[in-house]
């Protein structure tokens, strides 16, 4: 440390004080040996940290993730048909529900119209279930290992033996320093040679730069800020042509604060960059680690506002910078926390460890094999409040190969799995929790190009996070599809959604809120503008409980929707949609549903040349509600009954929309089994417009009623 003290004429004197140091090599400077206790610190860190956090009992798998993949899927045939007779039902009280009395009421009121029966034939087909074998194996869920074999096996034996070790030792010292105001700064240039065969002979010709800058603007022994800057550069001819063909650089920055002048850092930034290039004159095999360590304590109290960690090593073998790549390896990991308020909790952190290998022997721009794995954990306090309110955890693998090397997949594979916990009401407690797992295969062998997607979710809530749920929904979905000329168009696709929710408000342990839908489609020739053919079927099943965790209300709803596009623009010409809803209500709380009604509701049309012109159209609609009771010897009777069923034919439609012949009836009666009363009506309506300009030209109404059902 140099002082310098000067006096005016007036007696008034100023100091300034200089920090010196006398160093014979750079590496010998205080920030340099700062730098490399940083470093150490760091990768030491981020050894622990990343493994701790992502995997403390060191499986591979990240231990979050782990309820993911232990959750049970949603068991949805069960949940419809738990007595395998292939109706729905919920305890024991809704069986063979599509019995209506339908067909008895159309013998007593009269047929209007012939329409579809309600099937009875099974809803749920076990055919349609994806086999178990096609789960992937053991093998495939197996953990990329965390030092992976192209780095251990390949890498470093090759270069460890064509190198050798580096010896820094025969530096040439070259200095140049200057202050102006209160920065001072100096420079280190210089040229040295290195041995790296190890044969007793410098053959490596290397230049190094090192620039050292202190600012000290307050006057107190000590620098507020230091930057450090090393940058090495060697270049060797290996094979004796004239021509260098081993380069190695390496650059190392370090960025150090210490805003009071006590000699202990607030902030720190560390950079490190090292690449060793081969060129043979074909190929360049690039091998890159970049280190990065960057940490602010800004009130020096043991606790890190911010830090930063990165550890990266990537592999790349080319024809030159630019061209197609041969092969790349990348394996990184990061550690990023962030503690604005200094509490303790940190308002973002995440650990994330990368893999990623690609290979393209053929050099044609089209990876002939990829392999990716990723292992990730954040969480975050939202309104750093010191509790954590959300935590995301995901593990992902994929591999992917191109056999022929055409730009398209053969064979593709990926598995995920992921949690999530959030905090929704702020209290500490993370009382929101999803969990998600699912695979996805895609094969094409050079005759059948195949997709199967499998994926499975389940969301919880428990608001006081005293182990009782009061929400929970589970979700699975399946689907494969099938491309088997090539064209980019699937010849088929399948899917199945199933869901269940349920809710316990209360939380005594028994769901007052249950609601079940699965939904299956089915999809046949691909065209630009969608689907040739399609079929699509919703199921649905909801109860209400009372507070005697009975029945109170059931709900059950199936659509079937039945499509055709026969000319390939995107609209369907011929279609037939039909939805059942069935349901039942306990009005007065004694375990029976007294009141039950149904309702079928149908549409369709027939357009099987796609001219725009309908040959015929149906709109029909039914309900039929009954009040019941049970009585003693067991046996259910109908008190009151009502039907009413309207229905509307039309043929020969045109583009406009005007039919040639319509044909509207309705039918409605009612029935009071205790006050022997009874009553129905019947009316029908013929509309004639031979001209379909939308004004009929005769119009005939016939109307039947009686107090008995006509």
């Amino acid at each position: 440390m140099v002082r310098v003290t000067a006096t005016g004429p007036t007696g008034i004197s100023t100091e300034r004080v200089f920090h010196v140091e006398v160093v014979s090599v750079a590496d010998d400077l205080e920030a340099a040996q700062l730098q490399e206790e940083l470093e150490g610190e760091a990768e030491e860190q981020l050894d622990d940290e990343v493994e701790q956090e992502l995997d403390p009992d060191g499986d591979g798998t990240v231990d979050e993730v782990t309820d993911a993949q232990d959750d049970e899927e949603y068991d949805w045939q069960s949940d419809f048909d738990p007595d395998g007779d292939g109706h729905y039902d919920d305890d024991q009280e809704v069986d063979d529900w599509v019995t209506t009395d339908e067909d008895s009421v159309r013998d007593e009121v009269g047929d209007e119209e012939e329409a579809d029966a309600i099937p009875s034939d099974p809803l749920m087909i076990q055919s349609s279930v994806v086999n178990e074998d096609e789960a992937p194996s053991e093998d495939e869920l197996a953990p990329i290992p965390f030092e992976n074999t192209a780095r251990t096996e390949i890498v470093d034996p090759v270069f460890d033996e064509a190198w050798g070790d580096i010896d820094d030792s025969s530096m040439q010292e070259q200095t140049y320093s200057r202050s102006i105001s209160q920065v001072t700064a100096t420079w280190w240039n210089d040229s040295f040679w290195e041995d790296w065969d190890n044969d007793g002979v410098a053959e490596t010709l290397c230049h190094r730069t090192v620039g050292v800058f202190w600012f000290d603007s307050d006057g107190i022994p000590g620098p507020e800020r230091i930057i450090l800057v090393r940058n090495t550069q060697c270049s060797h001819d290996r094979d004796g042509d004239g021509q260098d063909d081993l380069f190695f650089t390496r650059f190392r920055g370090l960025d150090l604060v210490d805003q009071n002048s006590d000699g202990i850092p607030e902030r720190h930034d560390v950079l490190t960059r090292t690449v060793w290039t081969w060129d043979n004159g074909t190929y360049e095999d690039v091998n890159i680690h970049l280190f990065v360590h960057a940490r602010t304590d800004a009130d020096q109290d043991g606790n890190l506002e911010r830090r930063v960690i990165l550890n990266q090593d990537r592999r790349m073998v080319d024809q030159g910078i630019g061209l197609v790549l041969t092969a790349y390896f990348s394996h990184s990991r990061l550690i990023h926390r962030i503690d604005g308020n200094d509490d303790g909790t940190p308002e973002r952190w995440m650990a994330i460890d990368h893999t990623s290998w690609v290979w393209d022997p053929t050099e044609d721009g089209n990876a002939d094999r990829h392999r990716d794995n990723l292992r990730a954990v954040v969480v975050r306090d939202t309104n750093s409040d010191g509790n954590v309110d959300v935590v995301r955890a995901l593990q992902q693998n994929t591999v992917q190969f191109d056999n022929d090397s055409n730009g398209v997949i053969e064979l593709q594979w990926t598995w995920r799995a992921g949690v999530l916990k959030v905090d929704t009401d702020h209290d500490g407690d993370l009382d929101y929790t999803a969990r998600m797992r699912g695979w996805h295969q895609h094969w094409d062998w050079g005759m059948v190009e195949h997709h199967i997607h499998r994926f499975a979710l389940t969301r919880m809530v428990d608001d006081d996070a005293d182990g009782t749920l009061e929400w929970k929904q589970r979700t699975i979905h399946m689907s494969n599809a099938t491309d088997w000329d090539f064209d980019h168009h699937l010849e088929q696709r399948e899917s199945y959604t199933a869901t269940l929710t349920w809710w316990d408000s209360n939380e005594d342990g028994f769901e007052e809120h249950i609601f079940r839908r699965v939904r299956e489609t089915s999809y046949l020739d691909q065209h630009a503008h969608g689907w040739t053919f399609q079929t699509e079927e919703t199921r649905s099943m909801e109860v209400w409980r009372n507070s005697l965790h009975q029945p109170h209300r059931i709900r059950i709803v199936v659509n079937e929707l039945t499509s055709w596009d026969n000319n390939s623009d995107g609209s369907p010409d011929t279609y037939h949609y039909l939805s059942r809803t069935w349901q039942a209500t306990d009005t007065d709380n004694d375990s029976f549903l007294n009141r039950r009604v149904f309702h079928r509701h149908y549409m369709g049309q027939r357009d099987d040349n796609a001219d725009g012109n309908v040959t015929t159209a149906a709109n029909i609609n039914i309900w039929h509600a009954r009040n019941l009771s049970l009585s003693s010897s067991g046996n259910i009777e109908v008190l009151q009954e009502a039907y009413l069923s309207h229905s509307v034919f039309e043929w020969n439609i045109n583009s406009h929309g005007h039919a040639y012949h319509t044909n509207s009836t309705w039918v409605g009666f009612q029935i009071d089994y205790v006050g022997g009363t009874s009553q129905g009506i019947t009316v029908t309506v013929i509309t004639i417009d031979s001209d379909q300009d939308g004004t009929p030209e005769s119009q005939t109404i016939t109307t039947a009623g009686s107090g008995n059902p006509p």
